[in-house]
């Protein structure tokens, strides 16, 4: 089978993937570290805002994203080539894969900007819920390459799909649902390499370039950090909760991510994105272009200590609550839903007028 792989020079690569790592190693102390109030603090552009956020959390991000994804049609493909009597190893590789793959993508679109928003990618890669009708519907028609997966709806595709496939209605070699599931792992690693090549390119652009749409990309990213703290709150955590008590506790699969075991660590990751972008991790402010400045910094840069305050104990204070939180905790979700709704009023009423920013509806808010 062939494989698409990022355009990206190896080196280039490396750096990425090192930076998403050192991310990480950073979200693992779970705690965000304040920049003092009087320690100097560069003052920041929009643009130095973005091109801090493209170069050192969404490039990086992307390119974790794009490298885990691209061994995974080798290993559902590796399940289907499996002899028919073989132990289940092939599967349990191809599940591995398919965890590292989701977790990356959950950091990359915790917070939604730029080619993610123009792609649609989430609709593409991560629908929910998962349709099974439409995932056998598709295996009938048997898609061959990339052009026939065109003609597939997106409700059959990305890695829910590909959840259902490896876990709810495990796929067996030489089927023609093993054949289908190829094609989904394919479909999504054709979207990553897409979204490393987009948020490379962004990355890469030199201070001064295009500086005048770097207003409306800072307003956006607001926007979309403030979405994607009510869509962790409702969607994913609280909503799902609430669906289950209705059914007086029945419903176990409500959550996203379910089949999988994995829901517990999708909402870690996704909080991880918030939390980075969010609040400082560092003691101190890093220069233009040479580190990535989330919103807290950015705000002390323009001299707006007190929002700046008040955002890091908010985020600090959602951290506490979401630490270990899982769907069987939810007595922890309610409290960590909590924190998540006083963070995102916070956001409305105080930060985003701190930046001159309008907080206007999105697809993720809750109804």
């Amino acid at each position: 089978m062939k494989t698409i792989t990022t355009e990206l020079k190896p080196s280039l690569r490396k750096a990425l993937l090192a930076l998403a790592g050192a991310a990480l190693l950073a979200g693992g102390a779970a705690r965000a570290q304040t920049v003092a109030s009087n320690v100097a603090v560069p003052f920041y552009t929009a643009g130095d805002f973005m091109r801090g956020a493209y170069r050192f959390w969404y490039a990086p991000q992307a390119a974790a994203f794009a490298e885990q994804a691209g061994g995974l049609p080798a290993a559902v493909s590796a399940v289907c080539d499996a002899p028919t009597d073989a132990a289940a190893p092939p599967l349990e590789q191809a599940r591995e894969r398919w965890k590292a793959t989701a977790l990356a993508w959950d950091r990359l679109s915790g917070v939604q900007v730029g080619p993610l928003v123009q792609r649609r990618s989430t609709r593409q890669i991560d629908f929910t819920p998962t349709r099974p009708e439409l995932i056998k519907r598709a295996i009938q028609t048997a898609p061959q390459d990339a052009t026939a997966m065109e003609s597939i709806g997106t409700p059959a595709k990305g890695l829910p799909a590909l959840e259902w496939l490896l876990w709810t209605q495990p796929i067996a070699p030489a089927t023609p649902a093993c054949r289908y599931a190829v094609q989904v792992a394919a479909d999504v690693q054709r979207e990553a390499d897409a979204l490393a090549k987009a948020f490379n390119e962004l990355a890469a652009r030199p201070p001064g370039e295009a500086e005048q749409t770097q207003g409306p990309a800072m307003s956006e990213l607001i926007n979309q950090w403030a979405g994607a703290l009510e869509r962790l709150r409702w969607a994913e955590m609280e909503k799902p909760r609430l669906a289950g008590s209705a059914q007086g506790g029945r419903n176990a699969v409500a959550y996203a991510r379910s089949a999988s075991g994995q829901t517990a660590a999708r909402w870690a990751a996704q909080w991880q994105a918030l939390r980075t972008l969010g609040a400082s991790q560092a003691a101190e402010a890093p220069r233009p272009g040479t580190g990535l400045a989330p919103i807290e910094t950015y705000l002390r840069g323009l001299g707006r200590n007190e929002p700046a305050d008040l955002l890091a104990q908010s985020v600090g204070k959602a951290d506490k609550a979401l630490q270990n939180v899982s769907p069987a905790n939810r007595a922890g979700i309610t409290a960590a839903g909590r924190s998540l709704a006083d963070l995102k009023k916070l956001t409305e009423a105080e930060i985003a007028p701190a930046l001159e920013v309008s907080i206007g509806f999105s697809d993720a808010d809750g109804d």
